[in-house]
């Protein structure tokens, strides 16, 4: 497994940095981009600067910048591969750790619009649906060695990474 870090994306007048990881440069820090159907967590702007936003899956999608893309269920399942197994991936990918990827257990945003978990889950869209009103994420649970895939209603609001493949 190779990590190296160095590109930044430019996205919305913020540099966000990266990490590449095999090959497919991953953002190494949540989007905290403010467009329609985005959030910062219980409304607060003081949570963006750590967190990012929460954003619903159409407004992810939408939000991409040319050249790069919403990851898929098989981009987050072949980064993890990279590490070896999830517990290694766990150990690697959270914030402070060697992987890069500076995972941050930023909570997410029901339908309903109540915010959960902050400190507790690390939950990001993917590209792949799960029907028309659904998509995939995954999803990291403090204190857990494993990367969760579960379905969600599209409208609720959860981070974003971006990635490119080299």
């Amino acid at each position: 497994m190779k990590t190296h870090s160095g590109e930044t994306l430019d996205l919305g007048g913020k540099s966000y940095k990266t990490v590449n990881i095999n090959g497919v440069v991953w953002m190494a820090e949540n989007l905290s981009l403010l467009v329609k159907d985005s959030w910062f967590y219980q409304d607060n702007a003081l949570y963006g600067e750590k967190h990012g936003m929460l954003y619903t899956w159409q407004a992810a999608m939408e939000t991409c910048p040319q050249g790069w893309k919403l990851p898929s269920v098989q981009d987050w399942q072949e980064m993890i591969n990279s590490f070896g197994n999830e517990s290694s991936a766990i150990s690697s990918i959270l914030e402070g750790k060697t992987g890069g990827l500076n995972i941050r257990f930023s909570g997410y945003r029901t339908q309903k619009a109540d915010f959960l978990s902050l400190g507790r889950a690390a939950d990001f869209w993917t590209s792949t649906e799960a029907g028309e009103s659904n998509a995939w994420l995954r999803y990291i649970i403090y204190k857990k060695e494993k990367v969760f895939k579960i379905i969600d209603d599209k409208r609720c609001g959860f981070s974003v990474r971006y990635i490119k493949k080299d």
